[in-house]
Protein backbone atom coordinates (compact mmCIF):
# COMPACT_ATOMS: atom_id res chain seq x y z
CA UNK A 1 0.00 0.00 0.00
CA UNK A 2 1.22 3.42 -0.82
CA UNK A 3 1.91 6.44 1.55
CA UNK A 4 -0.57 8.43 -0.99
CA UNK A 5 -3.21 6.00 -0.79
CA UNK A 6 -3.03 5.98 3.00
CA UNK A 7 -3.00 10.00 3.35
CA UNK A 8 -5.71 10.49 0.31
CA UNK A 9 -5.83 14.22 1.20
CA UNK A 10 -9.63 13.98 3.32
CA UNK A 11 -9.45 16.36 5.91
CA UNK A 12 -9.37 13.82 8.79
CA UNK A 13 -5.66 12.34 7.18
CA UNK A 14 -4.45 15.75 6.72
CA UNK A 15 -4.82 16.20 10.15
CA UNK A 16 -3.98 12.99 11.14
CA UNK A 17 -0.75 14.10 9.87
CA UNK A 18 -0.22 17.47 11.42
CA UNK A 19 -0.80 16.22 14.99
CA UNK A 20 1.44 13.19 14.54
CA UNK A 21 4.31 15.23 13.00
CA UNK A 22 3.52 18.09 15.65
CA UNK A 23 3.99 15.05 18.51
CA UNK A 24 6.56 12.92 16.73
CA UNK A 25 8.07 13.77 13.45
CA UNK A 26 10.30 10.55 13.94
CA UNK A 27 8.15 7.93 14.04
CA UNK A 28 5.54 9.79 11.29
CA UNK A 29 9.01 9.52 8.79
CA UNK A 30 9.46 5.86 9.67
CA UNK A 31 5.68 5.29 8.18
CA UNK A 32 6.83 7.03 5.05
CA UNK A 33 10.11 5.41 4.45
CA UNK A 34 8.04 2.20 5.33
CA UNK A 35 10.82 0.75 7.52
CA UNK A 36 13.83 1.65 6.18
CA UNK A 37 14.94 4.18 9.01
CA UNK A 38 18.27 3.32 11.23
CA UNK A 39 16.03 3.02 14.20
CA UNK A 40 12.86 2.40 14.61
CA UNK A 41 10.80 3.10 17.57
CA UNK A 42 7.43 4.01 19.47
CA UNK A 43 7.03 7.16 20.94
CA UNK A 44 7.89 7.42 24.24
CA UNK A 45 4.78 6.41 27.06
CA UNK A 46 3.94 10.57 27.54
CA UNK A 47 4.11 11.64 24.38
CA UNK A 48 2.09 8.45 22.86
CA UNK A 49 -0.67 9.46 25.44
CA UNK A 50 -0.95 13.09 23.76
CA UNK A 51 -0.74 11.92 21.08
CA UNK A 52 -3.70 8.97 20.97
CA UNK A 53 -5.75 11.95 23.42
CA UNK A 54 -5.61 14.36 20.67
CA UNK A 55 -6.07 12.25 17.65
CA UNK A 56 -9.60 11.31 19.26
CA UNK A 57 -12.12 8.61 20.37
CA UNK A 58 -10.87 5.50 17.80
CA UNK A 59 -7.32 6.35 19.08
CA UNK A 60 -7.78 6.56 22.33
CA UNK A 61 -9.07 3.08 22.34
CA UNK A 62 -6.67 2.11 20.37
CA UNK A 63 -4.50 3.19 23.89
CA UNK A 64 -6.84 1.41 26.26
CA UNK A 65 -6.88 -2.03 24.36
CA UNK A 66 -2.65 -1.36 23.94
CA UNK A 67 -3.10 -1.28 27.81
CA UNK A 68 -4.47 -4.87 28.45
CA UNK A 69 -1.77 -6.22 26.20
CA UNK A 70 1.51 -6.75 28.45
CA UNK A 71 2.70 -9.04 26.01
CA UNK A 72 3.24 -6.10 23.65
CA UNK A 73 4.35 -3.85 25.51
CA UNK A 74 6.47 -2.84 28.71
CA UNK A 75 4.94 -1.86 31.88
CA UNK A 76 5.96 1.81 31.15
CA UNK A 77 3.79 2.47 28.43
CA UNK A 78 1.25 -0.68 29.96
CA UNK A 79 0.87 2.23 33.31
CA UNK A 80 0.61 5.11 31.40
CA UNK A 81 -1.90 4.00 28.53
CA UNK A 82 -3.97 2.28 31.22
CA UNK A 83 -4.94 6.21 32.70
CA UNK A 84 -5.41 7.03 28.94
CA UNK A 85 -8.84 9.70 28.75
CA UNK A 86 -9.96 11.43 26.27
CA UNK A 87 -9.83 15.37 26.85
CA UNK A 88 -13.13 16.43 24.45
CA UNK A 89 -16.03 19.06 25.83
CA UNK A 90 -19.06 17.75 26.17
CA UNK A 91 -21.56 17.81 23.61
CA UNK A 92 -24.12 20.79 23.39
CA UNK A 93 -27.31 20.02 24.71
CA UNK A 94 -30.31 20.68 21.67
CA UNK A 95 -28.35 18.06 19.88
CA UNK A 96 -28.43 15.43 22.72
CA UNK A 97 -31.76 15.97 23.43
CA UNK A 98 -32.69 15.74 19.99
CA UNK A 99 -31.15 12.04 19.49
CA UNK A 100 -32.50 10.99 22.80
CA UNK A 101 -36.21 12.17 21.85
CA UNK A 102 -35.12 9.96 18.76
CA UNK A 103 -34.57 7.32 20.51
CA UNK A 104 -37.02 7.15 22.99
CA UNK A 105 -39.36 7.90 20.82
CA UNK A 106 -41.01 10.93 22.55
CA UNK A 107 -39.13 13.83 24.18
CA UNK A 108 -36.97 14.15 27.30
CA UNK A 109 -39.97 16.06 29.52
CA UNK A 110 -42.12 13.36 28.34
CA UNK A 111 -39.97 10.14 29.63
CA UNK A 112 -38.32 11.79 32.88
CA UNK A 113 -39.90 13.74 35.80
CA UNK A 114 -36.63 15.73 35.62
CA UNK A 115 -33.49 15.98 33.62
CA UNK A 116 -30.44 17.98 34.53
CA UNK A 117 -29.17 19.48 31.38
CA UNK A 118 -25.78 19.96 32.75
CA UNK A 119 -23.91 16.34 32.20
CA UNK A 120 -21.89 15.00 35.18
CA UNK A 121 -19.12 13.56 33.05
CA UNK A 122 -18.09 13.49 29.42
CA UNK A 123 -16.20 10.92 27.76
CA UNK A 124 -15.30 10.41 23.90
CA UNK A 125 -17.95 7.98 23.20
CA UNK A 126 -20.78 9.37 25.55
CA UNK A 127 -21.42 11.81 28.63
CA UNK A 128 -24.03 11.41 31.66
CA UNK A 129 -26.56 13.26 33.15
CA UNK A 130 -28.44 13.25 36.31
CA UNK A 131 -32.45 12.82 36.11
CA UNK A 132 -35.36 11.29 37.79
CA UNK A 133 -37.96 8.96 36.86
CA UNK A 134 -41.80 9.97 36.82
CA UNK A 135 -41.99 7.80 40.13
CA UNK A 136 -39.37 9.98 41.31
CA UNK A 137 -36.12 7.58 41.51
CA UNK A 138 -33.14 9.34 41.02
CA UNK A 139 -30.88 7.61 37.93
CA UNK A 140 -27.65 7.64 35.82
CA UNK A 141 -28.41 8.70 31.73
CA UNK A 142 -25.61 7.68 29.59
CA UNK A 143 -26.15 8.77 26.42
CA UNK A 144 -24.12 8.35 22.52
CA UNK A 145 -22.25 11.32 21.88
CA UNK A 146 -23.96 13.15 18.53
CA UNK A 147 -21.82 12.48 15.47
CA UNK A 148 -19.67 10.24 16.54
CA UNK A 149 -20.84 7.16 14.63
CA UNK A 150 -19.65 8.71 11.71
CA UNK A 151 -16.80 9.79 13.12
CA UNK A 152 -15.50 6.52 14.11
CA UNK A 153 -16.39 5.28 10.70
CA UNK A 154 -13.81 7.77 8.76
CA UNK A 155 -11.30 7.33 11.36
CA UNK A 156 -11.66 3.63 11.38
CA UNK A 157 -11.48 3.82 7.31
CA UNK A 158 -7.79 6.12 7.51
CA UNK A 159 -6.85 3.37 11.06
CA UNK A 160 -7.06 -0.03 8.49
CA UNK A 161 -4.97 2.18 6.35
CA UNK A 162 -2.09 3.27 8.58
CA UNK A 163 -2.12 0.21 10.13
CA UNK A 164 -1.39 -1.78 6.78
CA UNK A 165 1.32 1.15 6.19
CA UNK A 166 2.62 0.30 9.45
CA UNK A 167 3.33 -3.54 8.94
CA UNK A 168 4.93 -2.99 6.48
CA UNK A 169 8.20 -1.07 8.34
CA UNK A 170 10.31 -2.72 10.31
CA UNK A 171 7.53 -2.23 14.01
CA UNK A 172 5.10 -4.35 11.74
CA UNK A 173 7.30 -7.19 12.81
CA UNK A 174 7.06 -6.73 16.63
CA UNK A 175 3.67 -5.81 16.07
CA UNK A 176 0.61 -7.41 14.70
CA UNK A 177 -1.11 -3.89 13.29
CA UNK A 178 -3.70 -5.00 11.37
CA UNK A 179 -5.07 -7.00 14.21
CA UNK A 180 -5.05 -4.90 16.37
CA UNK A 181 -7.13 -2.15 14.36
CA UNK A 182 -9.37 -4.72 13.89
CA UNK A 183 -9.73 -5.47 17.57
CA UNK A 184 -10.28 -1.39 18.47
CA UNK A 185 -13.03 -1.05 15.99
CA UNK A 186 -14.68 -4.19 16.80
CA UNK A 187 -14.05 -2.96 20.21
CA UNK A 188 -15.80 0.57 19.68
CA UNK A 189 -18.65 -1.04 17.59
CA UNK A 190 -19.87 -2.97 20.50
CA UNK A 191 -19.78 0.31 22.58
CA UNK A 192 -21.50 1.75 20.37
CA UNK A 193 -24.60 -0.11 20.70
CA UNK A 194 -25.17 0.65 24.54
CA UNK A 195 -27.84 -2.31 24.36
CA UNK A 196 -24.11 -4.49 24.61
CA UNK A 197 -23.43 -2.79 27.86
CA UNK A 198 -27.17 -3.14 29.34
CA UNK A 199 -26.77 -6.82 28.82
CA UNK A 200 -23.31 -6.98 30.29
CA UNK A 201 -24.57 -5.30 33.25
CA UNK A 202 -27.52 -7.83 33.55
CA UNK A 203 -25.51 -10.99 33.21
CA UNK A 204 -23.02 -9.88 35.58
CA UNK A 205 -26.07 -8.85 37.87
CA UNK A 206 -27.33 -12.28 38.08
CA UNK A 207 -23.62 -13.77 38.29
CA UNK A 208 -23.42 -11.90 41.50
CA UNK A 209 -26.57 -12.87 42.55
CA UNK A 210 -25.65 -16.05 42.24
CA UNK A 211 -22.03 -16.20 43.48
CA UNK A 212 -21.80 -18.37 46.26
CA UNK A 213 -18.17 -15.64 47.85
CA UNK A 214 -20.74 -12.84 48.04
CA UNK A 215 -22.63 -12.47 51.22
CA UNK A 216 -26.32 -11.26 50.88
CA UNK A 217 -25.85 -9.30 47.80
CA UNK A 218 -22.95 -7.03 49.22
CA UNK A 219 -21.01 -6.63 46.23
CA UNK A 220 -23.57 -6.09 42.91
CA UNK A 221 -24.40 -3.53 40.04
CA UNK A 222 -26.82 -1.01 39.42
CA UNK A 223 -30.03 -2.42 38.05
CA UNK A 224 -31.01 -1.49 34.27
CA UNK A 225 -33.87 1.00 33.47
CA UNK A 226 -34.43 -1.52 30.28
CA UNK A 227 -38.45 0.86 29.06
CA UNK A 228 -35.58 3.32 28.98
CA UNK A 229 -32.91 1.97 27.48
CA UNK A 230 -31.57 1.44 23.64
CA UNK A 231 -28.89 1.38 21.51
CA UNK A 232 -27.77 5.13 21.61
CA UNK A 233 -29.58 5.27 25.52
CA UNK A 234 -28.62 3.94 28.85
CA UNK A 235 -31.13 4.66 32.06
CA UNK A 236 -29.02 2.96 35.21
CA UNK A 237 -30.02 3.08 38.65
CA UNK A 238 -27.92 6.15 40.23
CA UNK A 239 -26.50 4.90 43.52
CA UNK A 240 -24.60 6.98 46.19
CA UNK A 241 -21.29 6.02 47.45
CA UNK A 242 -17.93 6.66 48.42
CA UNK A 243 -14.70 5.92 46.35
CA UNK A 244 -13.57 2.41 47.59
CA UNK A 245 -10.37 3.69 48.57
CA UNK A 246 -11.46 6.86 50.31
CA UNK A 247 -11.12 6.87 54.49
CA UNK A 248 -15.07 7.08 54.54
CA UNK A 249 -15.42 3.84 52.39
CA UNK A 250 -13.12 2.04 54.79
CA UNK A 251 -14.87 3.11 57.81
CA UNK A 252 -18.32 1.69 56.09
CA UNK A 253 -16.51 -1.35 55.68
CA UNK A 254 -15.53 -1.68 58.82
CA UNK A 255 -18.62 -1.29 60.53
CA UNK A 256 -20.08 -3.00 57.96
CA UNK A 257 -18.58 -6.68 56.52
CA UNK A 258 -15.08 -5.83 57.46
CA UNK A 259 -12.24 -5.21 55.39
CA UNK A 260 -10.93 -8.86 55.11
CA UNK A 261 -15.06 -10.27 54.34
CA UNK A 262 -14.73 -7.53 51.91
CA UNK A 263 -11.49 -8.52 50.35
CA UNK A 264 -12.33 -12.46 50.06
CA UNK A 265 -15.88 -11.34 48.50
CA UNK A 266 -14.20 -9.65 46.00
CA UNK A 267 -11.51 -12.20 44.97
CA UNK A 268 -14.09 -15.34 45.17
CA UNK A 269 -17.07 -13.58 42.73
CA UNK A 270 -14.28 -12.71 40.10
CA UNK A 271 -12.52 -16.04 40.22
CA UNK A 272 -16.28 -17.30 39.79
CA UNK A 273 -16.36 -14.83 36.92
CA UNK A 274 -12.83 -15.89 35.32
CA UNK A 275 -12.88 -19.80 35.80
CA UNK A 276 -17.04 -20.53 36.31
CA UNK A 277 -19.27 -17.89 34.22
CA UNK A 278 -16.48 -17.45 31.84
CA UNK A 279 -17.12 -13.86 31.76
CA UNK A 280 -15.78 -11.05 33.68
CA UNK A 281 -15.76 -7.41 34.28
CA UNK A 282 -12.30 -6.33 32.59
CA UNK A 283 -11.58 -2.93 34.50
CA UNK A 284 -12.31 -3.09 38.22
CA UNK A 285 -10.12 -0.08 38.99
CA UNK A 286 -10.69 1.69 42.16
CA UNK A 287 -12.73 4.37 40.18
CA UNK A 288 -15.31 1.68 39.60
CA UNK A 289 -15.82 0.37 43.15
CA UNK A 290 -17.89 2.38 45.24
CA UNK A 291 -19.27 1.76 49.27
CA UNK A 292 -22.35 2.63 50.38
CA UNK A 293 -23.20 3.38 54.03
CA UNK A 294 -23.92 -0.67 54.66
CA UNK A 295 -20.78 -1.95 53.32
CA UNK A 296 -22.16 -3.21 50.03
CA UNK A 297 -19.37 -2.34 47.22
CA UNK A 298 -20.67 -1.33 43.60
CA UNK A 299 -19.32 -2.29 40.68
CA UNK A 300 -19.68 0.36 38.08
CA UNK A 301 -19.14 0.64 33.94
CA UNK A 302 -19.75 -2.81 32.25
CA UNK A 303 -18.55 -1.38 29.20
CA UNK A 304 -15.45 -3.41 28.99
CA UNK A 305 -15.51 -7.39 29.39
CA UNK A 306 -13.75 -10.36 28.73
CA UNK A 307 -15.05 -13.53 27.73
CA UNK A 308 -14.06 -17.45 27.81
CA UNK A 309 -15.16 -20.18 25.70
CA UNK A 310 -15.63 -23.09 27.87
CA UNK A 311 -12.51 -25.20 26.36
CA UNK A 312 -10.46 -22.13 27.19
CA UNK A 313 -11.93 -21.89 30.46
CA UNK A 314 -11.06 -25.22 31.41
CA UNK A 315 -7.79 -25.09 30.49
CA UNK A 316 -7.07 -21.42 32.19
CA UNK A 317 -8.22 -22.85 35.89
CA UNK A 318 -5.70 -25.99 35.10
CA UNK A 319 -2.77 -23.26 34.35
CA UNK A 320 -3.53 -21.27 37.07
CA UNK A 321 -3.60 -24.19 39.37
CA UNK A 322 0.10 -25.61 37.51
CA UNK A 323 1.56 -22.54 37.92
CA UNK A 324 1.08 -22.05 41.82
CA UNK A 325 1.65 -25.87 42.30
CA UNK A 326 4.87 -24.40 40.61
CA UNK A 327 4.75 -27.35 37.68
CA UNK A 328 6.09 -26.34 34.82
CA UNK A 329 5.65 -29.24 32.57
CA UNK A 330 2.43 -29.23 32.71
CA UNK A 331 1.97 -25.35 32.82
CA UNK A 332 3.60 -25.31 29.38
CA UNK A 333 1.40 -28.07 27.84
CA UNK A 334 -1.72 -25.60 28.67
CA UNK A 335 -0.27 -22.72 27.76
CA UNK A 336 0.04 -23.92 24.18
CA UNK A 337 -3.30 -24.80 24.18
CA UNK A 338 -4.47 -21.76 25.19
CA UNK A 339 -2.29 -19.58 23.05
CA UNK A 340 -1.42 -22.06 20.08
CA UNK A 341 1.35 -20.67 17.49
CA UNK A 342 0.38 -19.39 13.86
CA UNK A 343 0.34 -21.89 11.17
CA UNK A 344 4.27 -22.63 10.24
CA UNK A 345 5.22 -21.59 13.21
CA UNK A 346 7.47 -23.71 15.12
CA UNK A 347 7.83 -23.15 19.22
CA UNK A 348 10.23 -24.75 20.81
CA UNK A 349 9.11 -26.65 23.29
CA UNK A 350 11.92 -27.80 25.67
CA UNK A 351 12.78 -24.17 25.66
CA UNK A 352 9.29 -22.48 26.72
CA UNK A 353 9.41 -25.07 29.48
CA UNK A 354 12.87 -24.31 30.49
CA UNK A 355 12.23 -20.65 30.52
CA UNK A 356 8.68 -21.02 32.03
CA UNK A 357 10.69 -23.22 34.92
CA UNK A 358 12.94 -20.26 35.60
CA UNK A 359 10.02 -17.68 35.60
CA UNK A 360 8.32 -19.66 37.93
CA UNK A 361 11.39 -20.36 40.32
CA UNK A 362 11.96 -16.80 40.06
CA UNK A 363 8.40 -15.47 41.27
CA UNK A 364 7.62 -18.15 43.58
CA UNK A 365 11.34 -18.15 45.38
CA UNK A 366 9.70 -15.26 47.51
CA UNK A 367 6.42 -16.15 50.41
CA UNK A 368 3.03 -15.48 48.79
CA UNK A 369 2.25 -12.57 50.67
CA UNK A 370 4.85 -10.66 48.18
CA UNK A 371 4.23 -11.84 45.07
CA UNK A 372 2.56 -9.67 42.97
CA UNK A 373 0.48 -12.03 40.37
CA UNK A 374 -0.77 -9.74 38.15
CA UNK A 375 2.86 -8.91 37.53
CA UNK A 376 3.92 -12.27 36.69
CA UNK A 377 1.20 -12.91 34.38
CA UNK A 378 2.38 -9.86 32.55
CA UNK A 379 5.28 -11.85 32.37
CA UNK A 380 4.03 -15.27 31.34
CA UNK A 381 2.32 -13.51 28.29
CA UNK A 382 5.79 -11.47 27.49
CA UNK A 383 7.50 -15.35 27.76
CA UNK A 384 4.55 -16.66 25.17
CA UNK A 385 4.87 -14.10 22.52
CA UNK A 386 8.33 -14.18 22.40
CA UNK A 387 8.79 -17.74 22.14
CA UNK A 388 6.04 -17.68 19.29
CA UNK A 389 2.94 -18.44 20.48
CA UNK A 390 -0.01 -16.30 19.10
CA UNK A 391 -1.58 -14.28 22.64
CA UNK A 392 -5.43 -14.07 22.59
CA UNK A 393 -6.73 -10.31 23.39
CA UNK A 394 -8.71 -11.78 25.94
CA UNK A 395 -5.55 -13.00 27.65
CA UNK A 396 -4.63 -9.30 28.08
CA UNK A 397 -8.61 -8.55 29.87
CA UNK A 398 -7.95 -10.95 32.61
CA UNK A 399 -4.24 -9.93 32.96
CA UNK A 400 -5.66 -6.14 33.19
CA UNK A 401 -8.67 -7.63 35.56
CA UNK A 402 -6.24 -9.31 37.99
CA UNK A 403 -3.96 -6.28 38.04
CA UNK A 404 -6.50 -4.10 38.67
CA UNK A 405 -8.25 -6.16 41.09
CA UNK A 406 -5.18 -7.02 43.29
CA UNK A 407 -4.19 -3.57 43.22
CA UNK A 408 -7.81 -2.89 45.15
CA UNK A 409 -7.12 -5.38 47.53
CA UNK A 410 -3.41 -5.29 48.69
CA UNK A 411 -5.02 -0.78 49.00
CA UNK A 412 -7.80 -2.15 51.54
CA UNK A 413 -5.74 -4.60 53.04
CA UNK A 414 -2.48 -4.21 53.52
CA UNK A 415 -2.42 -7.93 54.73
CA UNK A 416 -4.54 -9.39 51.42
CA UNK A 417 -2.44 -11.85 49.48
CA UNK A 418 -3.93 -12.54 46.05
CA UNK A 419 -1.98 -15.53 45.57
CA UNK A 420 -2.11 -16.80 48.81
CA UNK A 421 -5.96 -16.46 48.83
CA UNK A 422 -6.68 -17.65 45.30
CA UNK A 423 -5.05 -20.43 45.97
CA UNK A 424 -7.88 -22.87 47.93
CA UNK A 425 -10.21 -20.94 46.05
CA UNK A 426 -9.26 -21.94 42.56
CA UNK A 427 -8.87 -25.86 43.81
CA UNK A 428 -12.52 -25.71 45.46
CA UNK A 429 -13.94 -24.66 41.99
CA UNK A 430 -11.39 -27.56 40.28
CA UNK A 431 -12.79 -29.89 43.16
CA UNK A 432 -16.39 -28.72 42.32
CA UNK A 433 -15.66 -29.36 38.52
CA UNK A 434 -14.42 -32.57 38.67
CA UNK A 435 -15.76 -33.65 41.84
CA UNK A 436 -11.92 -35.14 43.36
CA UNK A 437 -10.63 -33.79 46.78
CA UNK A 438 -7.12 -33.53 46.41
CA UNK A 439 -5.54 -31.07 43.69
CA UNK A 440 -3.14 -34.00 42.13
CA UNK A 441 -6.42 -36.19 41.58
CA UNK A 442 -7.87 -33.34 40.63
CA UNK A 443 -5.68 -32.30 37.99
CA UNK A 444 -5.91 -36.25 36.74
CA UNK A 445 -9.68 -35.78 36.93
CA UNK A 446 -9.96 -32.59 34.76
CA UNK A 447 -7.38 -34.64 31.94
CA UNK A 448 -9.69 -37.73 32.11
CA UNK A 449 -12.94 -35.58 31.63
CA UNK A 450 -11.14 -33.79 28.34
CA UNK A 451 -10.34 -37.34 27.25
CA UNK A 452 -13.70 -39.15 27.75
CA UNK A 453 -15.64 -35.67 25.75
CA UNK A 454 -12.64 -36.01 23.33
CA UNK A 455 -12.16 -39.40 22.74
CA UNK A 456 -15.48 -40.52 20.88
CA UNK A 457 -15.21 -37.63 18.60
CA UNK A 458 -11.92 -37.92 17.39
CA UNK A 459 -12.16 -42.14 17.72
CA UNK A 460 -15.48 -41.45 14.57
CA UNK A 461 -13.17 -39.15 12.81
CA UNK A 462 -10.37 -41.87 12.55
CA UNK A 463 -12.88 -44.76 11.60
CA UNK A 464 -14.15 -42.25 8.56
CA UNK A 465 -11.10 -41.71 7.42
CA UNK A 466 -10.28 -45.09 7.28
CA UNK A 467 -13.63 -46.27 5.58
CA UNK A 468 -13.06 -43.36 3.28
CA UNK A 469 -9.27 -44.04 2.37
CA UNK A 470 -8.47 -40.36 3.05
CA UNK A 471 -6.12 -41.24 6.09
CA UNK A 472 -2.80 -39.92 5.31
CA UNK A 473 0.12 -40.01 7.85
CA UNK A 474 2.32 -36.96 7.94
CA UNK A 475 6.05 -38.08 9.45
CA UNK A 476 8.31 -35.34 10.80
CA UNK A 477 12.09 -36.70 11.93
CA UNK A 478 14.46 -33.87 13.50
CA UNK A 479 17.59 -33.73 11.77
CA UNK A 480 17.36 -34.68 8.62
CA UNK A 481 18.11 -31.88 7.10
CA UNK A 482 21.63 -31.81 8.51
CA UNK A 483 21.99 -34.94 7.61
CA UNK A 484 20.68 -34.67 3.65
CA UNK A 485 23.61 -31.98 3.61
CA UNK A 486 26.42 -34.40 4.39
CA UNK A 487 25.00 -36.96 2.45
CA UNK A 488 25.23 -34.28 -0.69
CA UNK A 489 28.59 -33.52 0.39
CA UNK A 490 29.87 -36.63 0.96
CA UNK A 491 28.17 -38.02 -3.09
CA UNK A 492 30.26 -35.07 -4.29
CA UNK A 493 33.07 -36.00 -3.52
CA UNK A 494 33.24 -39.97 -4.29
CA UNK A 495 31.87 -38.32 -7.56
CA UNK A 496 34.65 -36.32 -8.03
CA UNK A 497 37.49 -39.16 -6.39
CA UNK A 498 35.70 -41.62 -9.46
CA UNK A 499 36.04 -38.75 -12.14
CA UNK A 500 39.57 -38.11 -10.76
CA UNK A 501 40.77 -41.78 -10.76
CA UNK A 502 38.86 -42.40 -14.41
CA UNK A 503 41.20 -39.00 -15.49
CA UNK A 504 44.47 -40.73 -14.46
CA UNK A 505 43.39 -44.33 -15.68
CA UNK A 506 42.75 -42.73 -19.34
CA UNK A 507 45.70 -40.77 -19.26
CA UNK A 508 48.23 -43.28 -18.26
CA UNK A 509 46.00 -45.55 -21.46
CA UNK A 510 46.65 -43.08 -23.79
CA UNK A 511 50.44 -42.14 -22.73
CA UNK A 512 51.28 -45.75 -22.94
CA UNK A 513 49.33 -46.85 -26.32
CA UNK A 514 49.62 -43.39 -28.17
CA UNK A 515 52.09 -43.09 -31.02
CA UNK A 516 50.72 -39.49 -31.89
CA UNK A 517 51.76 -36.27 -30.41
CA UNK A 518 48.80 -35.24 -30.23
CA UNK A 519 47.51 -38.15 -27.75
CA UNK A 520 50.31 -37.79 -25.97
CA UNK A 521 49.65 -34.13 -25.44
CA UNK A 522 45.84 -34.93 -24.09
CA UNK A 523 47.31 -37.31 -22.08
CA UNK A 524 49.24 -34.73 -19.89
CA UNK A 525 46.65 -32.31 -19.87
CA UNK A 526 44.35 -34.91 -18.62
CA UNK A 527 46.80 -35.53 -16.17
CA UNK A 528 47.42 -31.69 -14.85
CA UNK A 529 43.43 -31.88 -15.16
CA UNK A 530 43.72 -35.06 -12.54
CA UNK A 531 46.42 -33.32 -10.04
CA UNK A 532 43.90 -30.31 -9.79
CA UNK A 533 40.73 -32.14 -9.03
CA UNK A 534 42.74 -34.49 -7.02
CA UNK A 535 44.12 -31.09 -4.75
CA UNK A 536 41.16 -29.60 -4.48
CA UNK A 537 39.27 -33.04 -3.35
CA UNK A 538 42.46 -33.25 -0.48
CA UNK A 539 42.27 -29.73 0.75
CA UNK A 540 38.23 -29.59 0.95
CA UNK A 541 38.91 -33.02 3.01
CA UNK A 542 41.20 -31.50 5.55
CA UNK A 543 38.91 -28.30 5.84
CA UNK A 544 36.04 -30.49 6.75
CA UNK A 545 37.88 -32.67 9.00
CA UNK A 546 39.16 -29.51 11.21
CA UNK A 547 35.27 -28.44 11.56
Amino acid sequence: MSVLSVFDGSTRALEIVRIVSRHEWSFLSQLLRRGHAAETRLPLPSVLCNLLTELGPVYVKLGQLLSTRPDLLSDDYIEALSQLQANVPPAAWPEVSAQMAQELGCDVATAFGSFEEAPIAAGSVGQVYRAHLRNGQKVAVKVLRPGIEAQVKEDGRLLRKIAALASASSLGSQYDFVGLADQVLEALGRELDFRIEAENTMRLQRCLAASSFVPNGKLRLPQVEENLSGQRVLVLEWIDGEPILTGAARQFLEAGPGIATTTSALLGAFVEQYFVEGFFHADPHPGNLKVQADGTVILLDAGMVGQFDPRTRSNLLDLVLALINQDAARATDLLEQIAPPARGVRVDRQQLQRQLDQLISRSFSKPLQELNFALFLAELLQLANRTGLCVPGTLGLFVKSVTNLEGVGCSINPAFSFTGEMQPLVAKLLARSVMLPQQRLMQFGLDLRNLSIDSPRQLSQLLRRFSSDDLTFALQVEGLESLRRTLDRLSRRVSLAILVAALLLSATLMATLAQQQLLRNVSEALFIVATVFGIWLIVSLLRSSKR
